[in-house]
């Protein structure tokens, strides 16, 4: 599994931020409507803040792996 950030305008639940994704679960990335959507299998469709779709796919191929700093107990 292999995590990543995507920063979204927004999501279906209308929260905005970053997103982390499994990228085996990004289903499509295409342009509507002159915004960049990345669809997963669970059914969210994220609207992102990519300017094109071959950026989008670059940084979804070349972005660091999100790792977790840890917890507090």
């Amino acid at each position: 599994m292999r995590l990543i950030g995507i920063e979204c305008e927004q999501e279906v639940e209308g929260s905005t931020g970053w997103t982390v994704v499994n990228t085996a679960h990004i289903a499509s990335v295409f342009e509507f409507d002159g915004k960049v959507v990345v669809t997963l299998s669970n059914g969210n469709v994220l609207v992102t803040k990519f300017t094109d779709v071959n950026h989008a796919t670059d940084y979804i191929q070349r972005a660091s792996s999100h790792s977790f700093t840890g917890t507090e107990t």
